[in-house]
């Protein structure tokens, strides 16, 4: 009797693990469904309008907007500094592109690449960066490369991780 009723708490836990591994699979499911309504190139140009947003903030030198397209357990290798970041550090250097109150900051963008991966997304593209004059004169340009890797989290598009770096500035043509 007592292996009879062993093997009915048995196949009760077992039919509530099934179970509950089905509604989870249900629940993945759904979200995978989400994810493929969305082809490849409709999930890369949500990513690429992200970086276009990333890039008015930092035109505007909105660090608190800014900070929201990041995750909070981003990791990344910015242009600046010696090491990677994390999301605290994340803004410091915007400030410092608009601190000549005579000088003017500007970008262009040019998207070299995008892949999107399950619906993660990386972004590979240059910015050059420009400080004009009262005269709308360039007095300085530099050019940098950059990757973002973009996921959407809870429906909002967050940055995972990056890479900047300068571009040599003999080799801009490429």
């Amino acid at each position: 009797m007592k292996i009879f009723t062993m093997f009915i708490v048995f196949a009760i836990l077992a039919s509530l693990t099934l179970s509950s591994c089905r509604e989870n699979s249900k629940d993945h499911s759904k979200f995978e469904t989400l994810l493929t309504t969305l082809s490849k190139t409709e999930l890369e140009n949500e990513a690429w309008h992200m970086e276009e947003l990333y890039w008015e903030y930092v035109q505007k030198s909105d660090t608190v907007s800014y900070k929201t397209l990041w995750h909070a357990n981003f990791i990344g290798y910015p242009s600046f500094g010696d090491g990677v970041s994390d999301k605290s550090k994340i803004a410091i250097w915007i400030p410092e592109l608009h601190k000549d109150p005579d000088l003017k900051y500007s970008y262009t963008l040019y998207k070299k690449a995008s892949n999107a991966i399950e619906g993660v997304v990386i972004v590979f593209y240059d910015t050059d960066y420009f400080w004009t004059d009262k005269d709308n004169k360039v007095v300085r340009k530099e050019t940098y490369k950059f990757t973002h890797t973009w996921k959407k989290v809870d429906g909002k598009w967050v940055i995972l991780g990056g890479m900047a770096a300068m571009k040599n500035q003999d080799v801009l043509n490429d």
